[in-house]
């Protein structure tokens, strides 16, 4: 039988918990007032307070979550506004308005294809890069400017990888295996 592992506390919380029983101690054992032990421990006279009323913090997260919503789009939770009960109806990502993905997988194999059309192969990582056209300049500069390429970054975000990307927008890749090597030259030497 395995054993499991009590899950590590943050420091915030063993902090707490050490001022909670300090300044319980400082109450019960020496007498001091709130004022005293808020001087003592470095913290304003209204969180020693809190302390007493709320020691684990249970009852702050409760009244926190009152003023949370839920998203009508995908159930994730949503901010507080103004107060109880007028959080905000839709995340971030779901509200009316949101912008969109500019370039969806569909886009971004078209701008490959393009790119071919153009200038006789796929364009690798490189090619797209703001940064490596930039220290490349001349040639490598006016083929980045010279369309509406998507970046770098999204092709890997949509297709996850840049192999994957380039094997979606090759012809090879849309026939199927019964068409994959013809049209290659195959011989050896």
């Amino acid at each position: 039988m395995a054993l499991i592992a009590p899950r590590a506390e943050p420091e915030r919380v063993r902090e707490r918990r050490r001022a909670v029983a300090l300044a319980r101690h400082y109450r019960d054992a020496e007498g001091l007032s709130i004022a005293q032990i808020a001087d003592r421990l470095g913290r304003s006279p209204a969180t020693i307070k809190a302390y007493f009323y709320d020691p684990t913090g249970d009852k702050a997260r409760r009244v926190k979550a009152r003023y949370q919503g839920v998203c009508r789009g995908c159930g994730a939770y949503t901010q507080a506004r103004n107060g109880k009960g007028d959080a905000y109806a839709y995340c971030k990502r779901c509200r009316p308005g949101a912008i969109a993905r500019r370039w969806t997988q569909q886009l971004v194999r078209d701008a490959m294809r393009e790119w071919r059309a153009r200038y006789g192969r796929l364009p690798s990582s490189y090619d797209w890069s703001r940064t490596h056209a930039r220290r490349r300049g001349g040639v490598a500069l006016e083929r980045l400017t010279g369309g509406n390429w998507p970046p770098a970054s999204v092709v890997t975000a949509a297709y996850g990888t840049w192999a994957a990307a380039r094997n979606a927008a090759s012809e090879l890749a849309c026939l199927g295996p019964a068409h994959r090597g013809r049209g290659r030259a195959t011989t050896r030497a």
